[in-house]
């Protein structure tokens, strides 16, 4: 799991290679979108927090026990969470991503991101019930 909250962060995963470059990218375009809606002058630098941030989901992660980003066991984690929407994009380089938004009140939207075919069968299917609904 990749906790997205500040412009420094893509620097990091860039310089890893933690995640393929198009993937990146994708979730850096939908951070500068954030970052002209939420953009305080005050501030120094932009950074996620206040209003909800950016995960990046892996394989082996378990997306049923997300409680250090808010989604605990006892709820079943991201499948127990009911998302505003979930997206499927193509990134290039032949992945597919997800992008999940999950509202947790009025002020707070933490966006979820995921490559598709990281996870197990049900939360595979789940994503794509999500998907569909919308």
């Amino acid at each position: 799991m990749r906790i997205i909250k500040a412009q420094q962060d893509f620097d990091v995963l860039r310089n890893a290679r933690a995640l393929p470059a198009s993937f990146l990218n994708q979730i850096e375009y939908y951070f500068n979108q954030l970052r002209v809606e939420l953009e305080d002058e005050a501030e120094s630098e932009f950074r996620l927090g206040r209003h909800g941030y950016i995960v990046v989901l892996e394989v082996g992660d378990n997306v049923r026990d997300l409680s250090n980003v808010g989604l605990d066991r006892e709820g079943n984690g991201l499948l127990g969470s009911y998302p505003e929407y979930v997206e499927l994009f193509n990134v290039g380089e032949g992945l597919q991503m997800y992008k999940v938004a999950v509202l947790y009140d009025n002020d707070y939207l933490m966006t979820f991101f995921t490559q598709a075919g990281a996870h197990d069968e049900e939360v595979e299917q789940w994503l794509k019930d999500q998907t569909e609904r919308r």
